[in-house]
């Protein structure tokens, strides 16, 4: 059993389901987007995305994973008891978040309708906003041991922003309000469920000094530098390429990222177990431990990668994105190319998480400054290589990544005694992330 009383199988498989049905809101929402948008409207969509995931980075990495940070590290019965406080206190860095949605909106002015910036503005303020404390609720549900309550708030999601895309559709909305609006609304309802499950309606009564706003920033402050630089940098590679390649390719590429998302799904819930164990590893020099962990996320994410490329990386009868995303697969190798860079990037997953619990947040922060100037030199080449430029920067920043991971933890473990392995079961992932 573990240490918040749920056997690691129920764990993985309440996180797998619950990453997996909050994935395909985001993704239902994304493909409505994708499928509506015309090409140009496409690509101006795609660097608004980029500008939503920069925004929300803000909050998420400087206050609320430290807040689930603290509250794993409180006794079962009050770990509930933080929701309402950190969702406050995400309330000053969420306001600044919004701020990528007006950048955006800067950037692509010239390139849409006014009617479509605005909507498109509007709408991923909204989300910037709701969508980490969203994602925030479900993960301290499965801290606290409630991982059917963070299964039930993926679900109303899910069923929210179906009946959102349903309704706008049948009162004949720009279609530039449905992709962020249905899921804004989806993540509001769904909030509010979730508020109500986890008892953040009643006051807890007690207070954690660890949950004041300068302690979870001096916390988050290089996990924002680790994030925020690559989000960053992902935010103006988007916009060089719409401007080099044009609106087109970048729509192009959006859709590749869409038929891409279920590697990223399966990474989610395959850490949500082994994440806390390459922690473990990483804060007991138990090299042996995190080895073995390693080859299991890594053996695993190949397989499985593997096998959706075979599916979905060529035009074939059996592909099915082939017509649920017909312009991913207007250039040819792009979803392949898009494919591969998301494992890579799935695999850095889980080096970062035994450095982090190694102590080495500066490192992980100093992997990303290294990597991420790939992306835009990348999308400096848009002009010859179009719509690929997108994911070939993404490949090589993976690939750097990885290598500094390698690199660093066989620092962190040379000179150190092997610790026979940890058999103790892990805490669910306060890192789980997917919107």
């Amino acid at each position: 059993m573990s240490e918040t009383g749920s056997p690691p199988k129920r764990q993985l498989a309440a996180s797998v389901i619950d990453a997996g049905i909050a994935s395909v809101a985001t993704f239902g929402a994304g493909l409505t987007g994708v499928r509506l948008l015309s090409d140009t409207n496409r690509g101006v969509y795609g660097v608004f995305f980029t500008a939503f995931f920069l925004g929300s980075v803000i909050v998420t990495e400087l206050i609320l994973v430290p807040a689930q940070v603290v509250a794993v590290n409180l006794p079962l019965p009050e770990r509930l008891g933080t929701l309402r406080r950190s969702l406050a206190l995400a309330t000053i860095p969420g306001a600044v978040g919004i701020l990528a949605a007006f950048g955006a909106a800067a950037w692509t002015g010239g390139v849409a309708a006014s009617s479509v910036i605005t909507a498109l503005t509007a709408t991923t303020v909204v989300t910037i906003v709701v969508s980490p404390m969203q994602d925030h609720v479900r993960q301290l549900l499965h801290i606290a041991d409630r991982s059917e309550y963070a299964v039930a708030v993926s679900s109303v999601q899910l069923v929210a922003v179906a009946a959102g895309i349903a309704v706008m559709l049948a009162a004949d909305v720009g279609r530039a309000w449905i992709p962020f609006g249905s899921l804004a609304f989806a993540n509001i309802i769904s909030i509010a469920v979730g508020f109500v499950l986890a008892g953040g309606h009643r006051p807890s009564g007690t207070t954690y000094p660890e949950l004041s706003l300068r302690h979870l920033v001096v916390s988050g402050k290089w996990l924002v530098i680790r994030a925020a630089t690559p989000a960053t940098f992902a935010f103006v590679a988007a916009n060089t390429v719409l401007h080099l390649a044009g609106a087109a390719a970048y729509g192009y590429a959006e859709a590749a990222r869409q038929v891409a998302q279920p590697v990223t799904v399966l990474s989610v819930g395959l850490m949500a177990v082994l994440g806390p164990r390459a922690v473990r590893a990483g804060s007991r020099r138990d090299s042996m431990s995190g080895a073995r962990n390693r080859r299991s996320f890594i053996g695993l994410m190949v397989i499985a990668t593997g096998a959706y490329a075979a599916i979905v990386g060529f035009e074939w009868e059996l592909n099915p994105m082939e017509w649920l995303v017909p312009a991913a697969y207007a250039v040819t190798g792009l979803v392949l190319a898009t494919v591969l860079a998301n494992m890579l990037a799935s695999v850095f997953l889980i080096y970062g998480r035994e450095l982090l619990g190694a102590g080495h947040a500066r490192a992980l922060a100093i992997i990303s400054v290294l990597a991420t100037p790939a992306l835009p030199l990348a999308a400096l080449t848009a002009g010859s290589t179009g719509a690929l430029a997108r994911p070939l920067g993404y490949i090589v920043e993976g690939s750097i990544r990885v290598i500094g991971g390698r690199w660093w933890l066989r620092r962190h473990y040379g000179a150190d005694p092997v610790l026979e392995p940890d058999t103790t079961e892990p805490r669910p992932d306060p890192r789980l992330r997917s919107s």
